[in-house]
């Protein structure tokens, strides 16, 4: 069981929208150690179960986005995640 805590920083996703992603993350947790290999199966993940076209982009930055958008911006102190939809 990982011991690491996520966050959602900010997001305009449904409660339950949140809740796949932070699921998704915590998967990862077990099976990728890469970045790359991350970001893919959570944008996979969410074009299977949230309609097609989904972007992610995990590692260490900072980012600004307009909120018109569904973005849920997950960290855990150390590696961030950004999940959108285009």
């Amino acid at each position: 069981m990982s011991n690491k805590s996520y966050e959602v920083k900010y997001s305009t996703m449904s409660d339950e929208m949140q809740r796949d992603a932070l699921q998704c993350v915590l998967t990862t947790e077990y099976l990728y150690k890469e970045y790359n290999d991350i970001a893919k199966y959570i944008a996979k993940e969410f074009d299977r179960k949230h309609q097609p076209d989904w972007f992610c982009i995990v590692g260490n930055f900072g980012c600004y986005h307009p909120s018109k958008y569904n973005n849920p911006d997950i960290c855990d102190g150390n590696k961030y995640i950004l999940l959108f939809k285009t």
